[in-house]
């Protein structure tokens, strides 16, 4: 799923309570951060 403002461009994947945000490359994916939901937006990549 697609996010926006400082995250606009990057992808989030929803495990339980969980969250991964990710980008997409030519080459695959690159996992940025993988976190509680109550704390993964609240610090800029």
């Amino acid at each position: 799923m697609p996010l926006s403002g400082q995250f606009k461009g990057l992808f989030k994947y929803r495990i339980g309570n969980y969250r991964a945000i990710y980008a997409k490359t030519k080459e695959g994916v690159l996992v940025l951060r993988i976190g509680h939901r109550s704390r993964i937006y609240k610090r800029q990549i």
